[in-house]
């Protein structure tokens, strides 16, 4: 058994080359991050990282995350990282909520475990499906002119999956959507095109925007009402010729059960913040498999760390869509290990995450040890 024998919390916050906005965050010019090491006493070094500046999704802040935190790594020191399944529930049932906590302590503790073996993340979450995952690129709200820029740039980058932020005025989403598709047939392009309003619409807005939307073709609409609005998002769905994709509301299994029975998403985004770990995760992709329903697995904008994390979790899965795209908008970050190549992010070869970590880049914030 390799026991914890040392948790150490840090933050680091990494500027963006572009600072983006959807309908829910704001503007956003860096991004605030939380580190986690854990250490066994085999001398095996596992990294976790989470967004901390992403309230509009889970509620966390830095400090929140920090403390949540905090408070449950001494009760995993001495815990073998081999009962990473076990822990997760323990954490679980330490505390309510506190998505983004317990998935960064997780996510070092599977990362911990894999290097104990000398494999990929992905093999220790149940085996490797692909190396190569097909991403999307999200373009946030930008012109029209400067959307169908970025659209012929991310063609040329070998995209096949293009995604724009809606939500914010009726008429820009509409003229984005069309100079998109505009960029798409002049290039004989089969990429697909999406947007995510990220919850700012109620239901029958969301309605008369997506019949006004249908021309252009779209996979799907993601998240088109808030949250907690799954009698909306159903009616959404029942009225819609557009496939609905439930994001924000598919936080965690029992979310994605309730989501399934009441009929009131066709397929939903699974994010490692949002379910708290790549145990939960797991769980969620179960119960979506099962019940035939398409998935994207996705993550917030977040560093190489916290990307790379996603690229395994896509890599074991199976997956429709993925977007595992966001850390390539920071301009200076503390890692380096992950790969994009032509439209893809690679799975990193190395054990764990295949992620290096430059820890003097980084601000020490806890220290707990056995």
């Amino acid at each position: 058994m390799h026991c914890i024998k040392r948790i150490t919390l840090y933050r680091v916050d990494l500027p963006l080359a572009t600072p983006f906005r959807h309908a829910s965050s704001g503007s956003v010019g860096q991004l605030e991050e939380v580190i986690a090491r854990v250490d066994t006493d085999s001398g095996i070094t596992g990294w976790g990282e989470v967004r901390g500046n992403c309230t509009y999704v889970t509620g966390d802040t830095p400090d929140r995350i920090l403390a949540a935190a905090s408070f449950l790594a001494p009760s995993l020191l001495g815990e073998p990282v081999e009962e990473v399944p076990r822990l997760s529930d323990k954490m679980g049932k330490l505390i309510t909520g506190n998505s983004a906590a317990r998935a960064l302590l997780d996510i070092a503790i599977h990362d911990a475990l894999a290097k104990t073996v000398g494999v990929p993340l992905a093999v220790v979450l149940g085996g490797i499906r692909q190396r190569r995952l097909a991403t999307d690129i999200c373009i946030a709200f930008y012109s029209a002119s400067e959307a169908a820029g970025i659209a012929r740039a991310a063609l040329s980058d070998g995209f096949t999956f293009i995604k724009l932020r809606a939500g914010i005025s009726r008429e820009q989403d509409l003229s984005r959507c069309a100079a998109v598709r505009e960029v798409l047939a002049a290039a004989e392009s089969k990429a697909i095109l999406a947007i995510d309003a990220n919850g700012a619409w109620s239901a029958k807005q969301a309605i008369s925007m997506i019949r006004l939307l249908e021309p252009y073709d779209l996979a799907f609409v993601e998240q088109p009402v808030a949250a907690d609005d799954i009698a909306g998002l159903r009616f959404v769905r029942e009225h819609s010729a557009v496939p609905v994709m439930a994001d924000e509301s598919a936080q965690t299994p029992r979310a994605l059960l309730q989501l399934i029975e009441r009929q009131a998403a066709d397929m939903f985004h699974f994010k490692l913040i949002k379910a708290g770990g790549f145990v939960p995760l797991k769980r969620m992709m179960s119960i979506a498999e099962a019940a035939g329903l398409p998935y994207m697995m996705g993550q917030m904008d977040e560093g190489i760390l916290a990307s790379s994390a996603a690229v395994h979790a896509g890599a074991a899965s199976s997956a429709a869509f993925f977007e595992v795209h966001c850390d390539r908008n920071i301009a200076a970050q503390p890692f380096k290990g992950l790969v994009f190549e032509d439209g893809h992010r690679l799975l990193p070869e190395g054990p764990g995450l295949g992620i290096e970590v430059d820890e003097t880049g980084l601000r020490r914030i806890a220290f707990f040890q056995r």
